[in-house]
């Protein structure tokens, strides 16, 4: 399972650290770690957390193994995405790449994205927006390029796409990111993307205020890694 073996990989570096603060805000959950890493999630709701109340000083570490439904996935990822190894580079990594067919799965998926000459989008919102294909319907792919958001993390489904699509360039991004880099190659990724905090305070407030990706988007930065 990969978050498993995501989890494992970031084992060492999330054991010591402790949760600061913690806030699950309308559209994105933030963990503020006690080295100041503010790692960011999608927030989605389905499922509860018993332990809610009682997350501020634990293990960083035993706050992200609780992956057991939608809702600590949400917190468990925004733990994992407080780890940002040091060789990031600036820039969306789609952009990188171009030509043939790009393979789109996330919530709302854009439908213009330039240097490709067709786009197909799966999106996995309950009700699909217009030109997307609802997740539901999604069997098998063949892409030039897949692009395949962290929200697919939080909803456990990223292994059904990677088992199902034939891509030359996977790439993982968006703001639920794990740059956790050798589980990812094992996956067969070729990029991972992430949007680090510019002004971690300013993020932090914004997204428990409930502020949405256009607010919060005004402090982060798109960053991201080539894995080959």
């Amino acid at each position: 399972m990969i978050l498993q073996d995501m989890l494992s990989e970031l084992s060492y570096d999330l054991k010591k650290r402790k949760v600061v603060n913690l806030c699950v805000g309308t559209s994105y959950t933030a963990v503020l770690l006690d080295d100041q890493s503010l790692g960011i999630s999608i927030t989605l709701t389905d499922g509860e957390i018993p332990e809610a109340g009682e997350l501020q000083g634990m293990n960083a570490f035993e706050v992200a193994s609780n992956i057991g439904n939608v809702m600590r996935r949400s917190v468990s990822l925004a733990v994992m995405n407080s780890i940002t190894p040091s060789e990031l580079k600036r820039g969306d990594p789609v952009e990188l790449f171009q030509g043939g067919k790009i393979c789109i799965f996330g919530y709302s998926p854009q439908q213009r994205v330039e240097g490709f000459a067709e786009v197909v989008s799966y999106d996995f919102s309950p009700q699909a927006s217009k030109g997307a294909i609802p997740f539901s319907q999604f069997r098998s792919e063949v892409c030039d390029t897949a692009v395949i958001f962290g929200s697919s993390l939080v909803l456990n489904n990223v292994e059904k796409i990677v088992n199902n699509v034939r891509a030359k360039n996977l790439i993982l991004n968006g703001v639920s990111s794990v740059m956790a880099l050798n589980t990812l190659r094992r996956y067969g990724f070729t990029a991972v993307g992430k949007l680090v905090p510019i002004d971690k305070t300013r993020a932090f407030r914004t997204i428990c205020e409930g502020g949405d990706a256009r607010q919060v988007g005004k402090y982060l930065e798109r960053m991201h890694v080539l894995l080959t």
